[in-house]
């Protein structure tokens, strides 16, 4: 059996080691199997298996995905965004009317243990559109979008002027040189001695960065913006985490990569709570506690009893946001489809933070009340990044 191994330039140095094959190779004891890496004309076997080793590898897919063996077989397990991969693949598949299978590996105990409560839940119906001031705050919105999206958002395209048309809302497209050309005027701030920081100079580059965003949602009049934040490693040497961190909890809604759905979730859940929210991508699953691992690089510090400013996961470079999550109750939600039409609602409560090295910075544990809900999540197709809030 062949293992087709996907995996981003990001992680080639650590994508697929001996531990991550162990617990392939455990999960088909007894196939002979061959991993071989994704490569342009790749020959696929009849019984050939996707495994999604990291994050932004979508678009890798996208370009195999007709010729693999029906069911398609995905395989994800709980390091370098190998999981919400595998679900933005998933989704896109689910779109397209594909057979498939998904299955996330257990990983490595990490040390804390949830057990899952008897108590039952029945699925959320949970309709915001339903809810006023979430028809308001859409209304109003006047949403930048920079740089456009990523590339492995293969899943999570809309219609905008069907968008638009319904809720009253508008789209700014501002290109990701416009903030190249504003961080690059904007001068360096002396960073207080009682900050906790990678370096003093990735926080600086920080703080560049917060001004310079700020400065466009000034120019346009942005209520909310996603930007193609990768794209800044390369031409700004630094990462927009800690900025879209604090223009959240300034009222300006602020998303990562370029995801239309996930900010728009986000605009939903600060309707609905008042509160900021936190994009998050599922980095692992454990169906006998019920739980799901969530872990992003930035989150705003509002929702935080503590954080720490380390690098950025997938580069290394700038500044992430480690926070610190208080247990307790908390919700998940995702709107998506075209017409970002299709709802997803879950109830729960957060157990634990996780500290594991091979995943983004801010990290939590959410556990579902029952089972069901647990499959419902696993089921469900709306991408790879889900929203968290209070």
């Amino acid at each position: 059996m062949d293992i087709i191994v996907f995996k981003s330039a990001l992680h080639q140095t650590s994508a697929l080691d001996a531990r991550r094959q162990d617990t392939i190779r455990q999960h088909f004891a007894g196939r002979n199997l061959l991993f071989v890496d994704f490569e342009e004309g790749i020959e696929v076997t009849a019984d050939a298996a996707c495994f999604i080793a990291t994050g932004g590898t979508e678009e890798l897919f996208e370009r195999i995905w007709e010729r693999l063996p029906r069911p398609v077989a995905l395989i994800s397990d709980g390091y370098h965004n190998s999981f919400a991969a595998a679900r933005e693949i998933a989704s896109f598949l689910a779109q397209r009317g594909v057979e498939h299978t998904l299955m996330n590996l257990p990983m490595e105990d990490s040390g804390e243990t949830c057990a899952c409560t008897s108590a039952s839940a029945p699925a959320s119906d949970l309709n915001p559109y339903s809810d006023k001031r979430v028809i308001k705050a859409l209304a109003s919105s006047r949403i930048g979008l920079i740089g456009g999206a990523s590339s492995w958002l293969i899943s999570s395209g809309i219609d905008r002027e069907a968008v638009c048309k319904r809720f009253g809302c508008e789209f700014v497209d501002i290109p990701i040189s416009e903030v190249e050309a504003e961080y690059s005027a904007t001068s360096s701030q002396k960073i207080s001695d009682s900050a906790k920081t990678y370096s003093r100079e990735a926080l600086s580059d920080a703080e560049r960065m917060y001004r310079a965003l700020k400065a466009i949602c000034g120019r346009y009049r942005l209520t909310a913006l996603t930007i193609k934040c990768f794209d800044l490693l390369g031409t700004c040497h630094t990462t927009s985490c800690l900025a879209l961190a604090r223009l959240s909890d300034e009222g300006i809604i602020s998303g990562c990569e370029g995801d239309i759905p996930s900010l728009w979730t986000l605009l939903v859940a600060r309707a609905l709570s008042g509160r900021p929210a936190f994009m998050a991508n599922p980095s692992s699953s454990c169906e006998a506690a019920c739980t799901i691992d969530f872990a992003h690089c930035t989150i705003p510090l509002s929702m935080c009893e503590s954080y720490s400013l380390p690098s950025h996961f997938e580069s290394g470079i700038g500044i992430g946001v480690a926070g610190i999550i208080a247990p307790g109750p908390c919700k998940l939600l995702k709107i998506g489809g075209p017409a970002l039409d299709r709802i997803y609602a879950a109830e729960g409560e957060i157990v634990c933070n996780t500290h594991i090295a091979a995943r983004c910075r801010t990290q939590v544990r959410f556990r579902f009340p029952a089972p069901a809900e647990f499959s419902r999540f696993m089921d469900s197709r709306l991408g790879n990044h889900i929203i968290l809030y209070r």
